[in-house]
């Protein structure tokens, strides 16, 4: 269920929105910028609601929280299908991104309350493998068989709507309904102390800095390449083809490189050869031109590790040193928090380099992703083990 929830809440929509910003720009007459803006703006409000959602997780439980989330993203998605114009299209974007970034912390909770830490790591994969198929899936048929199919992008985004109303029924009938009693209220007071708790964990700056700047290095990717393509004179059928490519190499790659930090047990270590070849597949787009295999390549290289990095950083998170279960939703929330900037600042950002030239994006995202391996490799505390996670699901 939470691998066909990644599919069909995140994966899908997310890449296939990116595949259909041609059709929506030409509908709506909308420019790069603006086009970078609805882009980003999806999580503008996970930068507020990031954490609140994860102490909401912690407080009225997972059943409670997936059905409400799936059901209004759903409504929220379905909304944007119905846009006349930029600013319509930017504000139901927008309500969208108030539920859509908490959805995935409620997933990664899941894991870490039916798994122990040294299964973690694999089951973060398998339930990344639903976000990656459905990216690589979006990203590929939502312009070119859904939309001639069901009669144009806007009954594209009410039917992926839809999907995600229909899930919601199926988590309230499927997820076991014996919820955790709530022991107080959930005040203003609690959450501030809840975030002075977590603020309080340098383990947790760390990872949440690194995703800040790999989020912002594949959102301002996914969302910029197929229209960077067509830009530079690719046919629409070429274009869509690139970012399938990063999606496809994420699927391939993201259950055994997942597992591998099992093995090794050193999640950041498999974190951080991940920044680095999302580096070097910017970096690449920057130098590719309109050669089609490089282009390909850097989708390749850049995509390999994106869905094991955010598996494992949500897996980092729930093993942070001295953190107990009890605030592991405030924690992935703060987490959240900090990708939600990097998603939505970076991409408009980088997309806004594009007047002064189309490839200049991918040097902003390439440093975003420069940054996010530095700031793992600067860590110097001790590296989450077995034997330290075996202790952590003893308690």
């Amino acid at each position: 269920m939470v691998t066909l929830s990644g599919f069909i809440t995140m994966g899908f929509p997310i890449a296939g929105l990116s595949a259909l910003f041609s059709e929506i720009a030409a509908a709506l007459d909308l420019d790069l910028i603006q086009i970078g803006v609805i882009w980003g703006v999806g999580m503008v409000m996970g930068i507020f609601t990031s954490f609140l959602g994860g102490s909401l997780i912690d407080y009225f439980g997972t059943r409670r929280s997936l059905v409400f989330m799936c059901l209004t993203a759903g409504v929220f998605s379905a909304l944007r299908g119905l846009a006349v114009d930029f600013w319509s299209l930017l504000l139901f974007s927008f309500l969208y991104g108030t539920v859509q970034p908490v959805l995935p912390l409620n997933f990664i909770k899941l894991n870490r309350e039916w798994f122990s830490s040294r299964q973690l790591g694999l089951a973060a994969g398998v339930m990344s493998l639903g976000f990656a198929m459905g990216a690589m899936l979006g990203s590929r048929f939502s312009a070119t068989f859904l939309s001639p199919l069901l009669g144009g992008w806007r009954a594209v985004l009410v039917f992926l709507g839809l999907c995600s109303i229909l899930l919601a029924i199926l988590w309230a009938l499927a997820h076991p309904p014996v919820e955790r009693e709530r022991s107080r209220s959930l005040d203003l007071r609690q959450l501030l102390f809840k975030a002075r708790r977590v603020a309080g964990f340098r383990e947790l700056w760390v990872i949440a800095l690194a995703v800040f700047g790999a989020v912002g290095l594949a959102q301002g990717m996914v969302g910029y390449v197929p229209t960077y393509l067509r830009e530079i004179g690719w046919a629409a059928v070429d274009a869509d083809s690139a970012i399938p490519v990063f999606f496809l190499a994420s699927l391939i790659g993201v259950v055994p490189i997942s597992h591998l930090s099992d093995r090794l047990g050193r999640r950041r270590l498999v974190m951080t050869f991940g920044t680095i070849m999302m580096t070097l597949g910017a970096l690449l787009m920057y130098f590719a031109g309109d050669n089609y295999w490089t282009v390909i390549l850097a989708m390749a290289v850049g995509g390999l590790c994106f869905d094991s990095f955010m598996a494992l950083m949500g897996a980092s998170i729930t093993e942070v040193r001295g953190l107990d279960i009890a605030l592991v939703g405030s924690a992935l929330g703060f987490g959240g928090m900090l990708q939600n900037i990097g998603g939505s600042l970076l991409p408009p950002l980088g997309n806004t380099l594009s007047a002064i030239s189309l490839n200049a994006p991918f040097l902003l995202w390439a440093a975003a992703g420069l940054f996010a391996t530095v700031v793992l490799l600067s860590y110097r505390g001790r590296v989450a083990r077995s034997a330290r996670a075996s202790a952590f699901d003893a308690d």
